[in-house]
């Protein structure tokens, strides 16, 4: 990959309590050494909300986005209430 994109992997040895954050979207790979316990939580950043409403968009990411526009407007509400 380094040589046909410019794309440089890395190798971490993760050990007992350590956490590992990989940034949504970008790729990764994972081999055990050991059994392992995976916690995994997908994150729907604003920055991306815009971008799924035209597509066809996973059930559950469409309901994180809908709780995300509710919060939103829930507060903006919140703020011009308090500006009488």
């Amino acid at each position: 990959l380094r040589e046909e994109c410019g794309v440089s992997g890395w190798t971490l040895l993760q050990f007992l309590g350590d956490a590992v954050l990989v940034p949504a979207g970008a790729p990764h790979q994972v081999q055990a050494l050991t059994g392992t316990i995976s916690v995994e939580q997908r994150f729907l950043s604003p920055e991306n909300a815009a971008r799924l409403r035209g597509h066809s968009t996973p059930p559950q990411l469409c309901a994180q986005l809908d709780g995300m526009l509710f919060s939103a407007v829930r507060e903006a509400v919140g703020v011009l209430r308090s500006c009488k």
